[in-house]
């Protein structure tokens, strides 16, 4: 099983666009076919950024994501890493790497690759959906 941590943005696309690369990660994370990995501090994210109303989002959908991912288990990894690397342009991105290091997760799944460092990093690929979906192979569900 592949574990990867999603990138709030890849929340926000996949929710709002329910065709295209980012739905297609979101439908693999929640299948099983793919292991998100979330932090406290990604999921205080998670839901702070998806039930803004501005964004306008499936609201059942939000709650089920987030119900989904707030349980522990075979399903989603949580981490508490307790060092942040600090090597993002936005520190609020360094998160996400923090928790793709504690979990030992094959990639970073993001929207907006300009704020993290090149890929590989640390040996953890940081790919945009469609480059993530191109270069794993996954199965069809």
């Amino acid at each position: 099983m592949i574990r990867a941590v999603l990138d709030t943005n890849v929340w926000v696309a996949g929710l709002l666009t329910p065709s295209g690369p980012p739905a297609r990660i979101l439908d693999l994370a929640i299948s099983g076919a793919l292991t998100p990995v979330v932090s406290p501090a990604i999921l205080h994210e998670y839901e702070a950024v998806l039930t803004r109303p501005e964004l306008n989002l499936p609201v059942a959908e939000v709650r089920t994501a987030l119900a989904y991912l707030k349980i522990p288990g075979a399903h989603v990894v949580h981490v508490d890493p307790a060092d942040l690397p600090g090597v993002c342009s936005d520190p609020d991105d360094d998160h996400f790497l923090a928790a793709a290091l504690a979990a030992r997760a094959a990639a970073v799944v993001t929207g907006n690759a300009r704020h993290v460092p090149s890929s590989p990093w640390k040996g953890i690929v940081i790919a945009t959906a469609a480059t993530f979906l191109g270069s794993v192979s996954l199965p069809d569900r």
